[in-house]
């Protein structure tokens, strides 16, 4: 992986300038301080410019000949999204650097250069890839890393190519069934599944009894929690989840209908949670797990809907959570699955082998464990689940998760019926209409 400018006699004669370069300064503290480790965190930064660089060959003699002119190797660009690399984390840039570094050795004809790219808005990843498609196609990269909506977006505006055939058959093969879906679209991959994340609740004291998964139990114990409930893009993922478990299915959202009994058994639950004061009206101002954070880590809040990845490096900051699925009405506990998918750009024959080789060699199982332990983030292999560091009932309640996991659906924050189900669920919650009510108004709406 470049980092400064160097001279590499054993690639090439040409001596690359490299500007815009954002890791280099903490790659080399990396390299100088191997023994060091770091929480991850998530700091902002303005979108690195482009990269640019100049070749100053020197001028060959006359006489030169194809038998000693050395194939020039290629270079293979990488955008890392922020949030995988932290600013500021030397364990993570030291993985990196050294995983990067390695494949660069073992690959001699390809140069890996990397660069830091915010995942989302102004400047972002996927406006970036927009872009540049139309205006300066050699800028984009070889390789980067989508979310699952980026995913789909991406495929749809043909900015990625697929995976099909470029993929080792032990990785696909050693992917969790709903990991490898995640990076699917219309069945064929076009994301190789990296780092995932799963829904649960998060905490604080003794367990409770019972499997504390279902409505039931939940209402019985009178253990108040709090979720993502304001549903800002359509419908909260929560309720979401909680009204597939109850019978109900995206195919009926997506045509404009519901299925009555699913609705009102979810609103019923919440209809008795509030009076019982499980839940209250505040969580409707709860758009991201973030809102609420800071008081599920100082113990105002007693449990509460967080990602995986936020449960590990609450456990990595000594802050040992407890874990429970989201309630439903029955049966197998569920979560709403997202991660890291990596996607390829490059058409060229020999960037795509240099990138299908770089993939590779990535999800390998201990380079990813010990990746993905760096950032407490779960791998997308079963195998490096058992790798990670992790203690053994964790590792078997995420495999159950998994199994029965529900991929995220971008599109329902246009729909009509996903819209009228979070309106019905507000007017549960703060008061303003039974469960009862709630369904029947959402009936008549969507039959209007």
């Amino acid at each position: 992986m470049r980092l400064t400018p160097t001279f590499h006699p054993q690639k090439h004669t040409a001596v690359r300038q490299l500007t815009g370069w954002y890791w280099g300064g903490l790659i080399l503290l990396a390299g100088l301080l191997p023994a060091c480790s770091g929480q991850g965190v998530q700091i902002t930064t303005e979108p690195l410019p482009l990269p640019t660089f100049a070749l100053a060959t020197s001028t060959p003699p006359l006489a030169l000949t194809p038998e000693v002119t050395a194939a020039a190797p290629v270079t293979l660009t990488i955008w890392w999204p922020e949030p995988l690399a932290p600013v500021g984390d030397v364990e993570v840039a030291a993985v990196l650097s050294q995983q990067t570094n390695t494949f660069e050795a073992t690959y001699t004809d390809v140069i890996v250069e990397s660069r830091l790219k915010k995942p989302g808005d102004v400047g972002g990843i996927m406006e970036t890839l927009r872009t540049a498609s139309a205006v300066a196609p050699g800028a984009l990269p070889d390789l980067t890393l989508l979310r699952r909506e980026d995913l789909l977006a991406a495929v749809q505006a043909g900015l990625v190519q697929p995976l099909e055939g470029l993929v080792s058959s032990a990785i696909l093969g050693d992917l969790y069934t709903a990991a490898l879906e995640l990076g699917q679209v219309d069945g064929q991959l076009y994301g190789l599944p990296y780092l995932l994340e799963v829904q649960h609740i998060a905490y604080w004291g003794d367990a409770p009894s019972g499997d504390y998964a279902t409505f039931e139990n939940v209402l019985a114990q009178k253990r108040p929690f709090v979720f993502p409930a304001s549903g800002a893009d359509g419908i909260s993922p929560v309720v979401l989840l909680q009204y597939l478990s109850a019978g109900g299915s995206l195919a009926d959202i997506s045509v404009g209908e519901i299925n009555e009994d699913a609705l009102r058994a979810v609103l019923t639950f919440y209809e008795q949670a509030a009076k019982d004061e499980v839940v209250d009206a505040t969580i409707l101002n709860y758009a991201s797990y973030r809102d609420y954070l800071p008081a599920l880590q100082d113990e105002s809040v007693a449990a509460a809907v967080v990602p995986s990845s936020v449960y590990l490096n609450l456990g990595a900051q000594e802050q040992p959570l407890a874990f429970a699925p989201v309630p439903v009405q029955a049966g197998q506990p569920t979560t709403i699955l997202n991660g890291w998918l990596w996607v390829m750009t490059a058409k060229n024959a020999n960037d795509r082998t240099a990138a299908a080789n770089f993939l590779n060699w990535m999800v390998d199982v201990e380079r990813q464990s010990q990746y993905s332990q760096a950032l407490h983030m779960l791998p997308s292999l079963r195998r490096g689940l058992r790798q990670i560091g992790i203690n053994a009932a964790y590792s078997d309640f995420v495999t159950q998760l998994l199994g029965n996991a529900v991929l995220p659906v971008p599109e329902l924050s246009n729909s009509a019926t996903a819209r009228a189900i979070q309106n019905a669920l507000t007017a549960v919650i703060s008061g303003q209409r039974t469960a009862v009510a709630a369904t029947e108004e959402v009936l008549t709406q969507l039959s209007g």
